[in-house]
């Protein structure tokens, strides 16, 4: 494993840890009955699901390029690369938690705040340096 990927994988892990807490934390003030949703309807749920879902897949292939990009054009650029892959990773939760907060709905929250670790891999797989 090169080194930038370990790297990689340090940083997206962080992301993904700070997903799961953001995640956990809206979980337990809508189970704890401190915050009680706003959308419980089921056919809103599966509109705003549609809807995050759909944004968090397509963005994946932009981010994807951009991080790309940064790692091969030099290499002062990788605090950066670095610093946007933890925040890439970590993204999914802000389309996760809203479902979490507004619908009440546990599986579809964490499926959406899941989507972590589909980003985590992609940025593992796709983002390298370019071959000498």
């Amino acid at each position: 494993m090169t080194r930038l990927r370990q790297s990689l994988l340090w940083t997206g892990l962080a992301g993904l840890l700070a997903n799961a807490l953001l995640a956990a934390l809206a979980a337990w003030l809508v189970t704890s009955g401190r915050l009680k949703p706003l959308l419980p309807y089921p056919t809103i749920v599966l509109l705003l699901v549609a809807v995050f879902g759909l944004f968090s897949l397509a963005e994946i292939p932009i981010m994807i390029v951009a991080l790309r990009r940064l790692a091969i054009e030099r290499q002062g650029n990788r605090g950066v690369v670095l610093g946007l892959n933890a925040l890439y990773v970590f993204f999914a939760a802000v389309y996760g938690v809203p479902v979490l907060l507004l619908s009440g709905h546990l599986g579809w929250g964490f499926l959406l705040c899941g989507l972590g670790v589909v980003r985590l891999v992609s940025s593992l797989w796709f983002v390298r340096k370019p071959a000498p």
